[in-house]
């Protein structure tokens, strides 16, 4: 009966004892809470958590609303701003109606989330996914929906078809038109090229169909005759088309005009102040045709100039192999006299 008794006196104690370990236990947990608050607004620790250990971002059509592109890396840290990002281990695909067109690799890029504007750069190598396109270049820009641009050098090989290497290229998504800046070479099954603006297209078959040089270049053909000019147009069909400052060099043979034509047979057409020069044989006119890599015929005021002769009438035919000169109509013969 009289432990019973006891229990009672007890109650205040317990009682004080729980309420002092409550309000410690509060106290504890109010500070930790405040040094938390502290860290989460420390300026060097939101520089930690903008440090991701994955990157991703992607462009979106808002026409049709399918993905135009996707990007990753493993790591990325902010420079100024959350939307701007340096990233690194950077792998990325071009979609064209769902399926993938090229794959991009890169140890480093430039991205903004806000603008999703993206630069690849350090040896950017794209790929197509059947294997047929391998683009080696510093740095490649994407966000011009599926196309790729390489700037800054490049280097790119087309199975079956070439190679091509120059300072700038712009390629869209299926392949088929190819844009180069300052040309320096490309090569292709019966030409080689160089020029400062550079057009490429593909036919049907994966072939380089077309190339166009605008604002002067060069070309190089199977046969080591040489063609530069203010503008050149070939096909693979082995015709060519060149306008302003042409010069034709074909064997020992130049020719000079401000328009010529070469068919895949070796025929040559020029217009516009035309002028052959054959060893000690020049001749010049208004336009010539050139056949069978034999005869040159040259209308509009041609003149003829052999040594110490010079002849003029109205149709001039001048034979590269036994370099006779014939001349037909209105014949005249200027001989200069040796002083």
């Amino acid at each position: 009966m009289s432990k019973k008794s006891n229990i009672p006196k007890f109650i205040p104690l317990i009682l004080t004892v729980s309420t002092i370990v409550f309000f410690t236990i509060a106290f504890i947990r109010g500070k930790a809470m405040v040094q938390k608050s502290e860290k989460e607004i420390n300026p060097k620790l939101q520089l930690v958590e903008s440090e991701a250990k994955k990157y991703i971002l992607k462009e979106i059509d808002p026409q049709s609303g399918q993905i135009r592109w996707d990007l990753s890396a493993e790591e990325g840290s902010t420079e100024n701003d959350l939307q701007s990002a340096v990233i690194n281990n950077v792998k990325a695909h071009v979609y064209k109606n769902k399926e993938i067109v090229f794959e991009l690799s890169a140890p480093h890029a430039r991205a903004n989330s806000l603008t999703k504007e993206i630069s690849l750069f350090n040896e950017v190598i794209t790929k197509d996914k059947d294997g047929n396109f391998l683009l080696k270049s510093k740095e490649v820009s994407l966000g011009m929906g599926s196309s790729i641009e390489a700037q800054k050098g490049f280097n790119l090989s087309l199975k079956n078809n070439g190679t091509v290497k120059g300072d700038r290229v712009l390629v869209n998504d299926d392949q088929s038109k190819i844009t180069v800046t300052k040309l320096e070479e490309a090569i292709f099954k019966d030409i080689k090229l160089s020029g400062e603006n550079v057009y490429l297209e593909k036919n049907n078959k994966g072939e380089i169909a077309i190339a166009i040089i605008k604002n002067g270049g060069r070309i190089i053909l199977k046969d080591n005759d040489t063609l530069s000019a203010g503008t050149i147009k070939w096909d693979n069909l082995g015709n060519i088309e060149a306008t302003t400052n042409v010069i034709y060099n074909s064997g020992d043979k130049i020719f000079k005009a401000g328009y010529l034509t070469i068919t895949p047979d070796k025929k040559v057409f020029a217009k516009d102040n035309v002028d052959i020069i054959h060893g000690d044989t020049e001749c010049y006119g208004n336009s010539l045709t050139y056949r069978n890599n034999s005869l040159i015929v040259i209308t509009g005021n041609p003149t003829a100039i052999q040594g110490d002769k010079k002849i003029l009438a109205d149709k001039i035919v001048y034979d590269v192999n036994s370099k006779k000169v014939q001349a037909v109509g209105n014949v005249r013969t200027i001989v200069n006299q040796k002083a």
